[in-house]
């Protein structure tokens, strides 16, 4: 980014602590903030039928958003909390929508930003169409292998779309 950017973008974050277990947001409410962990662990999930489902998980350096929400407005469909005790910067949509306005060097991050959002998305979905739960546990493995010791075997379970004791005869078999 442009340093005039940047000199602008410092001028509008915001920092935010969060126990572990503290909604850092909810569903039903609309996402307002772009979030980035600056230390900790975050999980985005919601509930269906009585049962949890976790999709993403965000580690230190890490981006995230309800992106439904965040780009039209209306409330999201998931909530996110915080694993651990977790420190995140966050920027204001409109101090996004600004920036973007004002600044092409920020406009291109957004533009990267939606992309790598998007790409995510969709290789989640796939994973969950093609893989069997074998399949996506060793997809678990390549992209948050190195956070297991930080996730605990329910959040890992709901994130395979498996109960915990499949995931143990999983696990038996490695």
């Amino acid at each position: 980014m442009s340093e005039e950017a940047t000199e602008e973008l410092l001028h509008c974050l915001r920092t935010t602590f969060y126990r572990k277990g503290e909604i850092i947001h909810q569903e039903g409410k609309v996402c307002k903030n772009l979030f980035f962990i600056e230390s900790g662990l975050a999980k985005h999930f919601y509930y269906h039928d009585g049962n949890q489902y976790v999709f993403r998980f965000f580690e230190e350096d890490h981006f995230f958003i309800a992106t439904d929400s965040f780009f039209h407005d209306s409330p999201a469909e998931y909530s996110t909390v915080a694993l651990e005790d977790t420190t995140i910067i966050h920027l204001e949509y409109d101090d996004f929508e600004r920036l973007c306005q004002r600044h092409h060097s920020f406009e291109t991050f957004a533009r990267k930003f939606v992309s790598i959002v998007a790409y995510t998305a969709i290789s989640n979905l796939k994973g969950l169409l093609y893989l069997d739960a074998t399949g996506r546990y060793a997809k678990f493995l390549r992209e948050y292998g190195h956070l297991q010791q930080r996730i605990t075997l329910g959040d890992t379970a709901a994130f395979l779309g498996i109960s915990q004791v499949s995931l143990s005869r999983i696990r038996s078999k490695k």
